[in-house]
């Protein structure tokens, strides 16, 4: 009797970005609550990606403060390969989200970036940790970045702390919704988990790659949507918004 060999699905690629301010003013109790943050997201990726036939989860990290650097390197790395190699950022610097705009959109490319795979990719997830202002012409590089296919059908979020700009925030996310501020280490650091793991969720369980007919507010509207249906992150508020904001 001739043995068939068992077919293996080619799983779609689900990248997870995180930008993260590592600026002079996150120093202390922020950025330790940020470092135990993505250790305690790691594992439930881990576990998403166990438990998900389809789709696979890799992840990106950049931080920004003088200019920006992605710690993970040039290719997007397993949750997996991560919590073995992971390693605390610290904080320094300025604000140079301008250049993690640039940065980002730099790499979200099917040509030269992260999201060449064979097997195709399903939205990425975009997200956003500023605690100040902008310390560099941040508008240019956003406006470029909204013009790239990968984000405007990406799930994107962030999360505002102390003293951010939330009306920058929220131009990146392009939805209110997914603005979330903490002004508490402690909160922040179940703030990042709780979104990571919600946006992560909603992206890895999508069908689709970029294509024409895909609704760029699609994706981080059902962010928004599933946070909400979680009873809201475990924080007190949404970023305050201004009433006159298109968003």
């Amino acid at each position: 009797m001739v043995m068939l060999d068992k077919v293996q699905t080619v799983r779609r690629m689900c990248p997870v970005i995180f930008l993260l301010d590592t600026s002079g003013s996150m120093e202390g109790a922020p950025i330790g609550a940020v470092n135990s943050a993505i250790e305690g997201v790691l594992p439930e990726l881990i576990s998403m990606n166990d438990s998900n036939a389809d789709n696979e989860i890799k992840v990106a990290i950049m931080s920004f403060d003088y200019g920006a650097n992605w710690i993970t390197g040039d290719e997007l790395v397993s949750p997996e390969d991560l919590k073995s190699s992971w390693k605390d950022v610290y904080a320094n610097g300025l604000t140079a989200m301008g250049a993690a705009f640039k940065e980002l959109n730099q790499k979200l490319s099917a040509s030269h970036g992260f999201m060449q795979r064979a097997s195709g990719s399903v939205a990425p997830v975009l997200f956003l940790l500023s605690d100040g202002e902008p310390t560099d012409d941040y508008q240019s590089n956003l406006n470029t970045l909204k013009q790239n296919a990968w984000y405007k059908v990406a799930a994107r979020v962030a999360i505002g702390y102390g003293e951010s700009n939330d009306d920058v925030l929220r131009e990146f996310t392009g939805n209110k919704e997914t603005v979330l501020h903490t002004d508490n280490p402690e909160d922040l650091k179940k703030m990042i988990r709780f979104v990571a793991i919600t946006s992560s969720r909603v992206a890895s369980t999508g069908s689709s790659a970029v294509t024409p007919n895909n609704n760029p507010d699609d994706n981080t509207q059902n962010v928004a949507i599933a946070i909400q249906a979680q009873g809201g992150a475990p924080t007190p508020t949404l970023a305050p918004a201004d009433p006159d904001d298109p968003f």
